[in-house]
């Protein structure tokens, strides 16, 4: 069991590595997509045509693949009051049963997003004339990263930090 825990901890450690710094790199394309979009239909007075869904895919990317690290830092806003007040086998118990319920959430993201992605395969984006099922597989591909982060988080949660407000 612990050399299974191991793996899994392994495994996340370079997943999530991977994932966090591909989120990274489509929020800067964002980024850099829209500042250069801005100058060109101000500026230059020459817009892009195909700016516009390139910052769109990116974001989208940038979103889904970001949700892995969010979730293998326990960073979404979460309501934990009945957490807690909880304390021993209880609050363990209750940290299991959001775990079970995040991962059911997200196999069916996952699966819903892969049909999602086949059903828009020959949608073609008039834009940039790419399938619109680049767009649409963010949600099985990030679906899959944050399945590992959330169970990665389970086996090994990241220390509390008590936000104080200051």
């Amino acid at each position: 069991m612990r050399q299974l825990r191991g793996a899994i901890l392994a495994v996340d450690r370079v997943t999530t590595t991977v994932v966090t710094w591909a989120a990274c790199a489509a929020l800067a394309l964002a980024a850099g997509m829209a500042f250069g979009q801005v100058i060109m239909r101000y500026v230059v007075r020459q817009p892009l045509a195909w700016s516009e869904p390139v910052v769109q895919m990116a974001v989208i990317w940038m979103v889904y693949l970001g949700a892995a690290a969010t979730f293998r830092m326990g960073a979404l806003v979460a309501i934990d009051l009945l957490l807690n007040m909880l304390r021993g086998r209880w609050q363990r118990g209750l940290q299991w049963c959001i775990t079970a319920a995040t991962l059911v959430l997200l196999f069916h993201m996952g699966w819903y997003g892969w049909e999602m992605a086949e059903r828009a395969q020959f949608n073609v984006n008039p834009t940039l004339g790419i399938s619109m099922s680049w767009g649409f597989a963010a949600i099985p591909v990030g679906a899959v990263f944050a399945i590992i982060a959330v169970i990665a988080h389970a086996l090994d949660p990241p220390p509390r930090q008590i936000d104080t407000g200051t």
